[in-house]
């Protein structure tokens, strides 16, 4: 993206007359590199503004959706969330989370051309994204033929979906050299490992807490700080 704003925003300057006497001389090449350079702000800006509430989607569908999981089991006898329910609430936030994310995702994109070698990138990283979760939901079923407790899908789910969320952020982040998003991608890796470990229903308060608050906390971070989403110069 920043390739194709450069050469674009090149071009303009190159053919833009300059209103004096000498319009046949160039712009002063340190001139040309401060257009350059106000312009990456500008769409860096542009993306970023969109990132607390993708993050906040997140966070808000983690936290409660897993929340309500883990009252199927987690507070009985005194609390005990019907498993239908509790199954219908989390898909609708995750799916909800997931419009959210499209939705906002094409909109910062709006007006802004990309080039080919990014337009690429992101479709291929978008297709093994989706190739991933659907490859997990095979292997499960393959696992359950194979004799896997029924009952160990509470865990194998979570867990894998958590992982392959945090391997794709750490992944995008390397991609489009966002710091920010290799580190929250690492932090939800660790706590899918780590909540297996602690066991049905409670896996799911690990993944509420420990991974739906800190996607709230990463949004308001980036809400008020929004150059760490930027991604770096280049």
């Amino acid at each position: 993206n920043c390739w194709t704003e450069q050469t674009t925003l090149w071009y303009k300057v190159s053919m833009t007359p300059i209103p004096d006497s000498d319009s046949d001389r160039p712009l002063d090449p340190a001139v040309m590199l401060a257009l350059l350079e106000s312009q990456q702000d500008e769409v860096r800006r542009r993306l970023a503004a969109f990132v607390p509430w993708i993050l906040g989607a997140w966070g808000v569908a983690w936290s409660v959706g897993f929340g309500l999981l883990w009252l199927i089991d987690g507070a009985r006898p005194a609390v005990s969330v019907p498993l239908p329910i509790a199954a219908v609430v989390f898909t609708a936030l995750i799916a909800g989370a997931i419009v959210v994310a499209a939705l906002l995702g094409a909109r910062s994109g709006r007006g802004i051309r990309s080039a080919p070698d990014a337009r690429f990138t992101g479709t291929v990283f978008g297709v093994v994204g989706g190739g991933w979760f659907l490859s997990a939901g095979a292997f499960a079923s393959a696992l359950v033929v194979n004799g896997m407790d029924s009952a160990l899908l509470n865990l194998y789910y979570p867990t894998m979906s958590g992982l392959i969320v945090g391997f794709m952020y750490a992944l995008a982040g390397g991609i489009w050299r966002i710091p920010a998003a290799i580190a929250l991608g690492g932090w939800v890796v660790v706590v899918s490992l780590a909540a297996p470990f602690v066991g049905y229903p409670h896996h799911y308060l690990v993944f509420a807490f420990a991974g739906g608050l800190v996607f709230l906390l990463a949004a308001v971070v980036t809400k008020l700080r929004p150059h760490i989403a930027g991604g770096a110069r280049g």
